[in-house]
Parts: structure tokens; sequence; C-alpha cells
């Protein structure tokens, strides 16, 4: 393609349209669907990473007896330290799952012209959902 320089070292081909230019030695900005794509990669390994250790822990509070999970449950549930946990939780969900929207239009050929406008759309969306939450759930936490 015109305007992009590829340079081949050790059989990796490695683009300078973004990213870090070799000769140089600088980084140029990343493009906003290269943020879309690391944001979407990010919160999906940490939902992927959350989901793994609530399954365990459930798992093992079940076998260990109701008494346990009982009182793993009553721990949490009071905890001001896993309320802000929930929330980055929610965030994680929110980012994942609207940019997950984002992506199926494209896939579908709606707004691939508009990508920038869609994705900042988007990342306000997730910023006010997550702003009522927090405000929502701040009491709780302050109490």
């Amino acid at each position: 393609m015109k305007g992009i320089r590829t340079v081949t070292r050790r059989g990796l081909s490695i683009s300078t349209k973004t990213g870090y230019i070799p000769n140089l030695g600088v980084w140029k900005p990343m493009a906003v669907g290269m943020w879309a794509w690391w944001l979407h990669r990010i919160t999906g390994l940490a939902l992927a990473a959350y989901l793994l250790i609530h399954v365990s822990l459930m798992s093992i509070a079940i076998l260990k007896g109701p008494e346990l999970f009982d009182s793993l449950l009553s721990m949490l549930m009071t905890s001001k330290l896993f309320l802000i946990f929930d929330l980055g939780l929610f965030a994680a969900v929110l980012i994942h799952g609207i940019n997950g929207v984002r992506l199926i239009l494209f896939d579908l050929g709606i707004g691939m012209r508009r990508q920038k406008e869609i994705f900042w759309f988007a990342m306000a969306l997730v910023a006010a959902l997550f702003i009522w939450s927090f405000f929502r759930i701040l009491p709780e936490i302050v109490r």
C-alpha cells in the first residue's frame, strides 16, 4: 500500500504506519481502531480470569459445605474492597460488551466509514453508564 513502509526483520513483517518505527527509534501514535482492539483484548482476558477465579472459589466453597459458602458470601458482600472490585468488573463488562456490539455492526457493514466517531460514542456510553453505576454504589462504599 502506498504510504506504508514495511520493514522485515528476522522473517517478521513490521508495519511502520503505527507503533514503533525501527529506523527512527520513535513511536507513532496508535489509531483509534488499535486502541479499540487493545481494550477489547485486555478486557476479554480480565473477564476470562475473573470467571476462572469466580468458578474456582465458588466450587471450593460449595464443596467444603454450606457454612463456608455462607461465610464467604457474607464476607464478600460486606467488603468495601469487593465493591470497588465489582465496579472495575462492571467497567470491563461495559467496555467489552459495547465494543463487541460496535464490532458486530462493522461485521454487518454498518458504520465502517465512521469508526472513529462510533468508537468515541461507545466510550462515552461506557463512561456515562459507569458514572451512573458509581454514584449508585458510592453510598455503600462510604457507609
